[in-house]
């Protein structure tokens, strides 16, 4: 169940239950941000449908991150709710995603952000749910969770545990590889090319 973990501005929100959804709601002008816990083993969808009006930025942000500010420029990535555009660390200011129309959420449209810790993290966008998007960003290693800011905006938000869910079954697959190259405990041969030297797995060989 998604839980508020760290908060800036003027949020309000109620606990969720089991896998319902969290209710967040702007009570004052002017931007809140949010950090969530919901996933606790890294891999995690966050479905968020919009109450009223849509500005709001959604995305992924490390867990220790300030809040007081314009989290989305300084760490972390997300997708901006007003033209579904790409916003993240550095300033990336409207870029575009591929298969994502330049259009403003409406109240009671979804947007769907999915979030692999890999060799190459990713981060991906979906409008329903099955079709997902990367994000064209190099996103760096961290411990990042879901990351909400809002402007007089209210939200309901789930985030999804991929490591239990059954849509991680083709990604697991696709995560594997990546696995056995960090992971070089339980190697069994060697390949030597000039002066360097590479732990392998037989099998995958």
């Amino acid at each position: 169940m998604p839980k508020v973990s760290k908060s800036a501005g003027a949020l309000q929100w109620g606990e969720a239950s089991d896998k319902s959804p969290i209710t967040l709601k702007c009570t004052e002008e002017g931007w809140s941000s949010a950090l969530l816990d919901g996933s606790g083993r890294g891999r995690f969808v966050m479905k968020v449908v919009v109450l009223r009006r849509a500005s709001i930025m959604a995305g992924i942000a490390p867990a220790d991150a300030d809040i007081s500010g314009d989290v989305f420029a300084e760490v972390g990535h997300c997708i901006y709710a007003h033209n579904l555009t790409w916003y993240g660390e550095g300033g990336i200011w409207n870029g575009t995603v591929d298969a994502l129309p330049r259009k403003r959420l409406a109240p009671g449209e979804e947007l769907h952000l999915r979030y692999i810790p890999k060799l190459q993290p990713e981060l991906a966008v979906s409008l329903d749910g099955k079709t997902f998007t990367p994000v064209p960003a190099e996103l760096k290693h961290a411990n990042y969770v879901p990351c909400l800011s809002l402007l007089n905006s209210d939200v309901t938000v789930q985030i999804e545990d991929l490591g239990a869910s059954h849509h991680i079954a083709s990604e697991g697959r696709k995560l594997i590889p990546d696995r056995l190259w960090q992971d070089r405990r339980f190697t069994d041969c060697t390949v030597t090319c000039g002066s360097s030297e590479f732990h392998c797995h037989r099998a995958v060989l």
